[in-house]
């Protein structure tokens, strides 16, 4: 519409400068405003519209090997060394998504962990369901933990029944957990859980999370801190994998080393959605500056300035 107004004006001005003699001007110096000012209605109207590119990539899984992450949702995972420092759990999750993305072909599940083992999501190897189940199911407390006498503990022995549950799929038998917590555990027979989880083809790790001074904050500013016996000791000592939280690194080539290498089986497609909605209206300033500057607003602003100067 602005570029019809302005080949109309057009056409009459020419008329009325033919009559008069006078020299005409070129058509795209008039035209650079109505075409900008048509870019930026279209662009505008384009980024409203809120456009998106999708790409598909062939999904590639592993069939011989799975990962369960287990993430301690008890109450002493709210510790923290400030009120204003990442917790336990917050520490837990981030390291969850490192090890996703450092074995991204692996079907990956989560559980949680007080004195109860319960499933959030069985291994698969689907990134984005792994994401949203860390981004809207965690928590701590979420589901709470079962009402007895340690209803505040985190306890080892539920681990066992991954052997015995199908946490894992049946036909696969190169099985890993992963246990990330911060090993403030009620005592328990570490070599007996360690056995059943080695006969049923699960090689256990224990990442804990867990820092001298750590206090929980309440929303009353006062603190509470925990001071219940830490597992890790007892855990090494029994033969299982442990690594604190210093050994991060350490830890993940640890569990690399143990899923190993296998063929891949493309089992569908995995969409990436782009969003071209900010950049098409970041574009807009485009037209927008070239409607300024064909106005004639900056060397009227200049002219203005060195009056007064």
């Amino acid at each position: 519409m602005p570029i019809a107004v302005a080949v109309v004006g057009l056409r009459t001005e020419r008329r009325a400068r033919g009559e008069l003699r006078l020299r005409e001007p070129a058509v795209l110096a008039r035209l650079a405003r109505p075409a900008a000012l048509a870019c930026l209605f279209g662009l505008l109207g384009l980024a409203a519209a809120r456009p998106s590119l999708r790409i598909e990539h062939s999904r590639l899984v592993r069939r011989d090997v799975q990962v369960e992450v287990v993430l301690d949702s008890s109450r002493s995972m709210l510790a923290a060394s400030a009120a204003n420092r990442p917790a336990r759990w917050q520490r837990a999750e981030a390291f969850a998504r490192r090890l996703r993305a450092e074995v991204p072909n692996v079907p990956m599940g989560l559980s949680s962990l007080t004195n109860r083992l319960l499933p959030y999501l069985f291994p698969t190897s689907d990134a984005r369901a792994f994401d949203l189940v860390l981004d809207q199911a965690y928590g701590i407390q979420r589901p709470p933990p079962a009402l007895t006498q340690d209803r505040w503990v985190t306890i080892f022995d539920p681990l066992g029944q991954v052997a015995v549950r199908r946490f894992f799929s049946p036909s696969v038998h190169r099985r890993v957990l992963v246990v990330l917590s911060d090993a403030e555990a009620r005592p328990f027979d570490v070599g007996a859980v360690l056995r059943q989880l080695e006969r049923a083809g699960t090689t256990p790790v224990v990442v804990r999370f867990w820092r001298a001074g750590e206090r929980i904050f309440r929303s009353d500013s006062r603190t509470y801190r925990a001071t219940q016996p830490d597992a890790l000791d007892a855990l090494r000592r029994a033969g299982w994998p442990a690594f604190s939280e210093t050994q991060l690194g350490p830890a993940i080539r640890f569990i690399r080393g143990r899923v190993g290498s296998g063929p891949l089986v493309r089992v569908g497609y995995q969409r990436e959605e782009l969003h071209l909605a900010t950049p098409i209206a970041l574009a807009a300033f485009v037209p927008l500056l070239v409607l300024v500057l064909a106005g004639g607003h900056l060397p009227a602003w200049r002219a203005i300035r060195s009056r007064y100067q």
